[in-house]
């Protein structure tokens, strides 16, 4: 999704360069680096870039015929841009879709789904205003998409990217909570539930994974209230720090009853 989306977001700074240069000579730095840069799965050529200083920079064109070609070619690059950027939107739909979440989180995926949904929507409707527009219509779809894109489309594209994410780590959470119920069986038994260092070391186990927990939780909270994809980020990135070190207490409470074994 990430490099999908940095593709895009080169395309768009790029068309803002190319749609509004005022000479052949300008932002020839941006072009080379959108070329460069831009997923070919976009569709986007190197010649699609060019072209519009290409017929700029032609003067055995007349004015007419200048203008004609310029705004074809604006058309066939926001055209192309434009439905890069559905795509994309298309491909994030599919992913969150095919997600496995619990009965509970449906609701909730069912919520992006949708989100994702108007997107596609959205660019539908960009793409059908391009081939009714001039020259200066261009510019303002351009930069009506990108301005829409970088306040709604981003947040929305990376909290999916999260939540898909978040999703697939709940197998690790429940394979935590077996564990810890298995150690428990051990650490109730006769054998040591007398002994202070082995009920310390489960006791230690416990709390840290009752933290991951809260803290998937506040997750989940966060995607539930659409708060900024980095406050949900960092509560997925805090669980699974807790989890690690839960799978170290199990490490350590496994290999102390291991040397307590008769031998």
């Amino acid at each position: 999704m990430k490099k999908a989306s940095f593709a895009v977001f080169t395309l768009f700074m790029t068309l803002a360069a190319l749609f509004q240069a005022p000479d052949v000579h300008a932002d020839s730095a941006a072009i080379a680096n959108g070329s460069s840069s831009i997923n070919s799965a976009c569709g986007v050529t190197e010649s699609d870039l060019m072209a519009i200083k290409t017929i700029q920079g032609n003067t055995s064109l007349s004015y007419a015929d200048e203008l004609q070609q310029e705004l074809a070619a604006r058309r066939n690059l926001l055209s192309k841009t434009i439905q890069c950027a559905k795509t994309g939107a298309e491909q994030d739909k599919t992913a969150i879709d095919n997600s496995k979440v619990s009965s509970n989180l449906e609701s909730l995926k069912n919520q992006w789904s949708d989100k994702l949904n108007s997107a596609i929507s959205y660019y539908d409707l960009q793409l059908q205003k391009i081939n009714d527009t001039g020259i200066s219509g261009t510019e303002a779809i351009a930069r009506e998409v990108f301005t829409w894109r970088q306040n709604n489309y981003a947040p929305l594209a990376e909290n999916v990217s999260n939540f898909i994410m978040w999703s697939d780590n709940q197998g690790l959470f429940t394979t935590a909570q077996n564990r810890l119920a298995q150690i428990n069986n051990l650490t109730d038994s006769a054998l040591f539930s007398q002994n202070a260092d082995v009920q310390n070391d489960y006791e230690e186990a416990a709390v840290s994974l009752k933290t991951a927990e809260d803290q998937n939780a506040a997750a989940q909270n966060a995607f539930a209230q659409s708060l900024a994809p980095d406050q949900t980020l960092s509560l997925i990135k805090k669980s699974l720090d807790s989890l690690s070190s839960t799978y170290q207490h199990f490490f350590d409470v496994s290999n102390l009853i291991q040397s307590l074994l008769p031998h």
